[in-house]
């Protein structure tokens, strides 16, 4: 369960009774605990021994523990199956929890959103973004998951913002670029983290930027944002009014910069956009939005 979780094992023991703990100073990055006994029921010797593992598990060791019982599941049965599903989405939020101890999630989270003429009109946008503002962008391009590969290629030599494919568990850290490929559904967590569904998207659209724009509002609120970039159909449009009713900032390409209008006109039509412009334009407001104003004091001589 561990290795379909996308693990790997680094140490495994099965400790008696009393038993000296192995050494807490194992190179790992979390510790999954069974007290399931295979021989029978516990008795108070057992229990007592089993809380003095327990505590000494969380008072010494720095990474996280799960602990894991299964003693009154039958294998095979309803509940069983139920238990193995649950258990397995808390090893893949494992994912997130270990990524966490090494890279801070971002308070600021924009979704760049776009489909037909988008790549070409994103890249001049990161071109002209100054680095270091400080948020996370989730960029939802309709394309085929084929081509993911080529458009973070595209992305890393237009700015100064890293992209990376969203990966089971990833983060999404201040002044970096997650690309949602249309394969594979999405969601973030509320810690920053992301967990990558076996599920394909629902819906017309995939990847769905509706759905993104959604749980971004839903997570961030106030500091979440979305610029809908060229492209056909109306995806995006619906989630517009969500961040605006969150308090976050919509904004759009320029119908007449795009190739195609369609999903710049969509989010007009909503009424939740607040600024209109070039990709260039868009970027130079962006900038001015997280840049400090300097404020000169005049005192009275």
């Amino acid at each position: 369960m561990v290795v379909q979780a996308g693990h790997t094992i680094g140490f495994a023991s099965v400790l008696k009774i009393n038993a000296a703990l192995p050494s807490l100073e194992q190179k790992v990055d979390a510790w999954v605990v069974d007290v399931s006994d295979p021989e029978g029921d516990e008795d108070h010797e057992q229990k007592a021994a089993l809380i003095r593992l327990l505590d000494t598990l969380l008072e010494q060791t720095k990474v996280p523990l799960i602990v894991n019982d299964s003693r009154e599941l039958a294998q095979g049965s309803p509940e069983y199956r139920d238990w193995v599903r649950r258990m397995l989405q808390r090893l893949e939020r494992l994912n997130g929890d270990i990524n966490l101890q090494s890279s801070a999630s971002a308070t600021e989270v924009w979704v760049l959103a776009a489909s037909t003429g988008g790549p070409a009109a994103v890249k001049d946008f990161l071109k002209r973004l100054p680095g270091g503002l400080k948020i996370a962008f989730v960029y939802v391009q309709h394309i085929d998951t084929g081509q993911a590969e080529t458009l973070v290629k595209m992305m890393n030599g237009s700015g100064a913002y890293p992209a990376s494919i969203a990966r089971q568990g990833s983060v999404l850290s201040d002044n970096t670029i997650t690309l949602i490929t249309a394969n594979r559904s999405v969601n973030i967590h509320n810690n920053g983290t992301l967990v990558v569904d076996k599920k394909p998207w629902s819906g017309y659209y995939s990847p769905s930027i509706d759905q993104v724009a959604a749980n971004v509002a839903r997570v961030y609120r106030k500091h979440s944002g979305m610029i809908v970039f060229s492209g056909m159909g109306d995806d995006g449009a619906a989630s517009c009014r969500l961040i605006k009713q969150q308090g976050g900032k919509v904004w759009v390409q320029a119908p007449e910069q795009c190739t195609i209008a369609s999903m710049p006109d969509a989010a007009l039509a909503t009424g939740a956009v607040s600024f209109a412009g070039s990709p260039v334009e868009l970027a130079d407001e962006l900038a001015r939005l997280k840049t400090p104003r300097k404020v000169k004091r005049y005192f009275p001589r």
